[in-house]
């Protein structure tokens, strides 16, 4: 190689360094907040962020119960007392999986009249907009 080949190469690979050091930084589906919206026939009865681990006991007037675990971006139906434990069957919800998901971004357990969803920040504000 020649010098001039050398101080080409140099430009280019510096050039490329400051390009990737320098471009913007995108926002992710990581970065912002979702939340589970609980929805009992029909009726949203509770909106909770989708940030720290915990379980939620849902229960209903006639003696169903589902358990919800929750975790930072995503959440499972853990248990049930319906007859067809389809709804516990139906897997993990996550910003990452809703795009590969047969129900999207929805957990539901038809005995019961539940559906879990998530959805983004914005959708949660428009809920609680008057």
């Amino acid at each position: 190689m020649k010098r001039r080949d050398l101080i080409i190469l140099a430009v280019v690979l510096v050039a490329s360094l400051a390009l990737y050091l320098l471009r913007p930084q995108a926002v992710t589906d990581q970065d912002a907040t979702v939340y589970l919206r609980i929805t009992v026939d029909g009726q949203t009865q509770e909106l909770v962020a989708l940030t720290e681990e915990r379980e939620i006991r849902i229960e209903q007037e006639n003696g169903d119960y589902n358990i919800v675990q929750i975790f930072p971006g995503g959440f499972r139906m853990a248990e049930s007392n319906c007859t067809n434990q389809d709804c516990i069957h139906q897997g993990d919800v996550t910003v990452d999986n809703i795009g590969s998901r047969a129900l999207a971004n929805e957990i539901i357990c038809l005995p019961h009249k539940l559906v879990l969803s998530l959805v983004t920040q914005e959708e949660a504000q428009q809920e609680l907009a008057p």
